[in-house]
């Protein structure tokens, strides 16, 4: 299976194993990271691709990224696998 490097519904990196979600079974998700898939599942069901987007957005301003790099990193979201 392949192991893709950002998650595939926000986009945070996937360097670590400790990053990433979980599937049903306990095992380490391959696509998503802890804070938007848990256990088969994701943490935010009814989220849309533009609320994702002002969600990481905010996340990554609260963490002192400049509004512009955030709408940079925000840009693609729609294209990764959970938004196709």
């Amino acid at each position: 299976m392949k192991q893709y490097k950002k998650c595939q519904s926000c986009g945070m990196p996937l360097k670590k194993t400790e990053v990433r979600g979980t599937e049903a079974n306990l095992e380490t998700s391959t696509m998503y990271c802890k804070h938007c898939y848990r256990e088969g599942e994701f943490t935010q069901k009814d989220l849309s691709v533009d609320e994702m987007k002002g969600f990481v957005k905010g996340k990554c301003i609260e963490m002192g990224v400049p509004s512009f790099l955030s709408g940079m990193f925000v840009k693609n979201i729609h294209k990764l696998e959970r938004w196709k």
